[in-house]
């Protein structure tokens, strides 16, 4: 469950109690004016509690952009998917499957190399950057016999040749299966190192507590954090900038920038890097937090998770990370799934009737006091009725 999704129980609460969103709106600002000091203002330099004018309508207003676009990013791949079942309607031919040729070079190696009449010629190869001489030999010291024949001595060189190829064929193969195990075993060894490390277990853990480096890591200047299909960045900024045309971002396929003003009036760089994997630039946008950080968030072009925000930085250890989806991803059934599993275990809690129970009520309610009914006349009461998970009585 990740860091968003482990308060949903207590909102669904709030907006079931409440009904409508316009009221649950209200409850939550209401909380942050009672017990928060969100909506009060530092009007002098003495006062030590509140924000100076505007920022927290721009926090609001950050939020809302943040959302909205991710909204408008989820429509936009539905569509695109939607679009490609369209176009799927013609199967896809059938997909060629590689052939290994190492047998068939090294053969036509030593082959070329045999002489059809019977002379010694050496052939040299590869086997692994280590070179194998061999010598296809057949005795010129003997006179040939009046009985063989042209042909005879070419099948037995032939034949020799086949023999040979086969054993340099058998060695390489073991080479080969040598150094898949020796790259395999040095992997594991890598991954065993990460998790044996205590000091970047302790780092990752301090990660994972951080909403602003979930999935990710905190840096100089900088933190990061990530879901499957985005990364959001927060680069820090001096409390002097207090405006947007203060902070110049530069946002490439593979390449972030970030600089603001200076007091002194220049501009100093804050991150400047190339990113570990690409991302979409026309989708990705950013925002000021007045005086705390630059906000930006980037789209992944491929959906994987990144062990590090630039190429010059620390990786992290992506196997101690949350892996979970959020919902929005899922298919609208799915998600409809989900919803309905959540709201029948709220109701569970609350000992109300779950969504099941309420279609069966409302089925007979309807059919209760229907003309031919034995119970016509009297009261329905859902209380006296038992219904399974499955719908049935």
């Amino acid at each position: 469950m990740s860091m968003q999704d482990k308060y949903d129980c207590a909102f669904l609460g709030i907006l079931q109690n409440e009904g409508e969103i316009s009221k649950f709106m209200d409850c939550l600002f209401s909380f942050l004016y009672r017990k928060t000091d969100f909506f009060v203002s530092l009007n002098s330099s003495t006062d030590q509690v509140g924000f100076p004018p505007g920022v927290a309508e721009k926090i609001v207003f950050s939020a809302f952009k943040k959302y909205e676009s991710l909204a408008l990013r989820n429509l936009k791949r539905k569509l695109a998917e939607k679009s490609k079942l369209c176009q799927s309607a013609v199967k896809p031919e059938d997909e060629v499957t590689e052939i290994d040729h190492t047998e068939e070079v090294i053969a036509d190696k030593v082959m070329a190399s045999v002489d059809v009449a019977g002379s010694e010629t050496p052939v040299a190869v590869k086997d692994n950057g280590a070179e194998i001489e061999t010598s296809l030999q057949t005795d010129t010291s003997c006179t040939k016999s009046p009985t063989r024949s042209e042909g005879q001595e070419t099948s037995e060189s032939t034949a020799a040749a086949k023999e040979q190829t086969s054993r340099l064929i058998s060695t390489e193969r073991k080479n080969t299966d040598k150094g898949s195990d020796k790259s395999k075993s040095s992997a594991d060894a890598g991954d065993d190192d990460d998790d044996c490390d205590p000091e970047l277990a302790r780092l990752q853990k301090i990660f994972q507590a951080n909403p602003e480096s979930y999935n990710g890591a905190i840096r100089d200047t900088y933190s990061w954090s990530q879901s499957i299909t985005d990364v959001d960045v927060r680069v820090k900024v001096p409390k002097h900038i207090m405006k947007g045309k203060d902070v110049t971002v530069e946002i490439g396929r593979k390449h972030l920038k970030v600089s603001c003003k200076a007091v002194e009036g220049h501009v100093v760089t804050v991150v400047d890097g190339d990113l570990t994997w690409e991302c979409h630039k026309d989708e990705c946008v950013w925002s000021l937090v007045p005086g705390e950080h630059v906000h930006v968030n980037l789209e992944k072009v491929e959906e994987r998770w990144w062990d590090a925000l630039l190429t010059d930085e620390s990786k992290i250890n992506v196997r101690k990370i949350d892996p979970s989806r959020p919902m929005t991803d899922l298919d609208d059934e799915a998600q409809a799934k989900i919803e309905e599993m959540m709201y029948n275990e709220h109701q569970k809690r609350l000992g109300r009737p779950q969504s099941h129970e309420n279609k069966v009520h409302a089925m007979l309610e309807k059919a209760w006091d229907a003309e031919g009914s034995p119970f016509k006349g009297q009261p329905f009461d859902p209380s006296k009725i038992n219904v399974s998970s499955g719908g049935m009585m």
